[in-house]
């Protein structure tokens, strides 16, 4: 029977155990300001809106784009000229880029590997703050409860709890008085007789 995984588990089994930070980002991040003209801000808010990147993304792209101009523009004077060093300096530059391919796939990859554990993550987030939520809820109901069984055992204890109430025994009526017609007995066996009929 295999060993049921926690979610911080599941997690780190889908993040590769390499540090990711470390491998591609070596020196870490940098930043700068830059002043640039009004028509060159437009042009990345363009390329923004064309691929549906944030502004910051836009600039880092264009900035890239430019690296990589420089560098073909240079591959093409090595191409052109008919040297030693020229050829070795074009070996050197297409084996860099043949590089940058391999380790973009790679990165690519384990991008995705992290997106997979991040939306595994907030999905099981979301489902805890449900549970939470709906404990909190409990919690405060027992709590209301609670107070008001010990507002109940407070009135208790200083005799201030209301009795219940007493139900008032229906009145009986007097007998008729002697000087009625000697009604008297009849009056006294009509009570007896109710009396035996009375189930005790």
């Amino acid at each position: 029977m295999e060993e049921e995984l926690s979610l911080l588990d599941e997690i780190n089994a889908k993040i590769p155990a390499s540090d990711f930070q470390a491998e591609y980002y070596p020196g870490g991040m940098i930043r700068i300001t830059l002043s640039i003209t009004a028509e060159m801000a437009g042009q990345v808010k363009a390329l923004a809106e064309q691929h549906g990147w944030p502004e910051a993304d836009a600039y880092v792209a264009m900035l890239a784009s430019g690296i990589g101009a420089l560098k073909e523009a240079r591959g093409r004077e090595l191409l052109a000229e008919e040297s030693e060093p020229a050829r070795d300096a074009l070996d050197l530059l297409v084996k860099q880029m043949r590089q940058m391919e391999t380790q973009y796939a790679v990165m690519k990859y384990r991008t995705w590997n992290f997106l997979q554990a991040y939306q595994a993550s907030a999905m099981s987030q979301g489902a805890l703050l449900n549970r939470a939520n709906g404990l909190e809820q409990v919690v405060n109901r027992l709590r209301a409860e609670n107070n008001e069984l010990r507002e109940k055992i407070a009135e208790l204890r200083a005799g201030k709890a209301p009795m219940p109430p007493q139900v008032d025994a229906a009145p009986i009526p007097e007998p008729p008085l002697l000087s009625r017609g000697g009604h008297l007995r009849r009056w006294l066996m009509r009570r007896l007789t109710c009396v035996r009929k009375t189930p005790i």
